[in-house]
């Protein structure tokens, strides 16, 4: 053997040549496809954890707004009864004195009528016409003011009660011919509707 042939042995053998059997091939394609698989799985693991977190996100969402709509819904009803409470406390204090305001009304009817039996000019007509208005400018200082109810007004069934009926062609139709009774209003409440004679044609 020449000296070149066996210095190309010593150099190929000191080269390791690293040739997988087909058998080592399949085995190590089958670890990575297995590997691949799991590393699948656990991903879909991932993803399945994700979508059961939204889906939990998502029902507490909901219920957060249920809930707030509950409070605004508590909130407005609360609203509205402080409301009605306040209306009902400044109604009670406005019309506290209603009752007694009331019962002074026949009294005022009795002058009044009193006043119609009079003679004009008479010291005792001067006297009670001053008694009225004394005793109408108290009720005013109180918020209580007499219905318009003069000959002619038209005819309002807010505050207006009418009694009897009239045919003349004088008057309008739907207007007042006659005040029977005065009424009174207490801060916009009617208390007393004033009788009236109604013209109707």
């Amino acid at each position: 053997m020449s000296e070149e042939n066996k210095e190309n042995m010593q150099q190929n053998e000191g080269v390791k040549i690293n040739i997988k059997s087909p058998e080592a091939e399949v085995a190590e394609n089958a670890e990575e496809l297995q590997e691949a698989e799991n590393q699948a799985e656990e991903t879909d693991m991932g993803g399945g954890e994700i979508g059961i977190l939204k889906k939990q996100v998502e029902n507490l969402e909901n219920i957060l707004k249920e809930k707030n709509e509950e409070i605004l819904r508590r909130a407005a009803d609360l609203d509205n009864y402080r409301k009605r409470l306040t209306k009902e406390t400044e109604d009670k204090v406005r019309f506290a004195n209603q009752a007694v305001v009331k019962d002074f009304l026949p009294v005022i009817d009795n002058i009044e009528m009193a006043l119609q039996h009079t003679e004009e000019g008479s010291p005792l007509r001067e006297g009670i016409m001053l008694t009225i208005k004394s005793f109408k400018d108290v009720l005013s200082r109180h918020g209580v003011t007499e219905i318009n109810s003069e000959i002619g007004t038209v005819f309002d069934p807010a505050v207006h009660e009418a009694i009897m009926m009239d045919n003349l062609a004088e008057y309008e139709n739907n207007t007042v011919t006659l005040c029977v009774q005065k009424g009174y209003i207490l801060n916009d409440r009617v208390i007393r509707p004033a009788k009236v004679k109604v013209n109707k044609i």
